[in-house]
């Protein structure tokens, strides 16, 4: 059973449902329904918040959303499109043909680019 959460309207730990850890330890299906009922619930212990009950999904859309913000994760996926598109054939033909070139075909070539041909 799929369950959608909006990881938006997400609450801090200290407005999320509380389960007394003793309640956990005794009952755990109880609590585990009750956090696949409302995203999550908030263990405490001595009425402390000292953790957090979510479930698998719950958990791997908000790491999905941190690394999707992430911006060396938006790096790195750039430079992976980036690098694939070096590994072409017209890439390593263009590699090929720049760096084979004589001192007289680039200026040539770099004249052409500057005047628009």
């Amino acid at each position: 059973m799929a369950l959608n959460y909006d990881i938006h309207t997400l609450h801090t730990s200290e407005e999320l449902p509380a389960s007394p850890a003793s309640e956990l330890k005794n009952s755990f299906k109880g609590v585990f329904q009750q956090a696949l009922r409302e995203g999550a619930i908030s263990i405490t212990r001595n009425r402390k918040r000292e953790a957090i009950l979510l479930s698998a999904e719950l958990y791997d859309r908000i790491i999905s959303e941190l690394a999707a913000r992430d911006p060396l994760e938006t790096l790195r996926k750039n430079y992976e499109v980036r690098f694939a598109a070096l590994q072409t054939e017209k890439a390593q033909t263009a590699y090929e043909d720049a760096f084979g070139a004589s001192p007289e075909e680039l200026g040539n070539t770099a004249v052409s680019h500057a005047e628009g041909r």
